[in-house]
């Protein structure tokens, strides 16, 4: 009696433990499934066997499964001012003003005497004319559309007399600028009609007193500058170095040449 019941027992837990393997086993079986298998792709459904491979593909049904394109919202990109000021410095001078009042302009400040300074002239020499080439030079293949070479001091007089305005201000002077103008013309940071004072004459020959220290050296200047024979009795400009000029206009003359003006100083 004893012994038929322990084999009952034996015999069911065997059963048992057979069951319970194979229910393992199919468990096993689905987590195998791709997951690509709950993707619709082409239009084909989940779950669909081999035997459909070879049924003709529902172009509809396929297109309705595409992802449809999204709205973004786009955030325009701001470029850069493609403005500079360009000017030369004293170490004792003050130009904070230039990032303060014409801050919508980008400024590159050369320091004329010294040599540790940020951005320096290699010599203080030709007052600002030496910065303002050095600036070419540096930034001949990357010159802003408008570049401003101006003084370094902001106001007053008489420093600054010969601005065109009645406040003889340099900032009033780059705000009343006429970009549009100035990529067709350079154009004077001064006014001849308004102070006739500033418009500077002179013999290239040095028949003028202005001229008596460098006899005849203006006129080769205008030979080789300007590739012109005809040197006029009188030349007469704006003073005084202050002016604003479009890339066009200042690439017109080769890198070479600028080069060969510089190595003059």
């Amino acid at each position: 009696m004893r012994l038929s019941i322990r084999v009952g027992t034996a015999a069911l837990l065997i059963l048992a433990i057979f069951l319970i393997k194979r229910h393992l086993d199919t468990v096993q079986d689905d987590s195998r499934v791709p997951l690509s298998s709950f993707w619709r792709f082409g239009g084909s459904s989940a779950g669909s066997d081999s035997g459909n491979q070879d049924a003709p593909v529902d172009k509809t049904a396929m297109e309705s499964d595409v992802i449809s394109p999204q709205n973004y919202e786009t955030t325009p990109i701001i470029v850069p001012n493609d403005r500079a000021l360009v000017m030369a410095k004293l170490a004792s001078e003050d130009t904070s003003w230039v990032a303060n009042d014409l801050n919508e302009w980008r400024n590159v400040i050369y320091t004329v005497d010294d040599l540790s300074a940020t951005r320096h002239t290699p010599i203080n020499k030709g007052r600002e004319s030496l910065a303002y080439l050095q600036y070419i030079i540096e930034h001949y293949h990357d010159l802003p559309s408008l570049i401003v070479f101006i003084h370094s001091h902001k106001d007053g007089w008489p420093a600054a007399w010969h601005t065109d305005n009645m406040e003889y201000s340099n900032v009033v002077a780059i705000r009343n600028l006429q970009a549009d103008f100035v990529q067709q013309n350079a154009t004077p940071i001064s006014d001849a009609r308004k102070h006739p004072a500033a418009l500077k004459s002179s013999g290239p020959y040095g028949t003028l007193r202005a001229l008596d220290k460098r006899p005849r050296r203006y006129a080769q200047a205008w030979k080789e500058l300007f590739n012109n024979t005809e040197v006029p009795e009188v030349i007469g400009a704006p003073c005084c170095s202050q002016f604003a000029v479009s890339r066009d206009q200042v690439l017109k003359r080769s890198f070479e040449d600028i080069c060969s003006i510089i190595i003059g100083f």
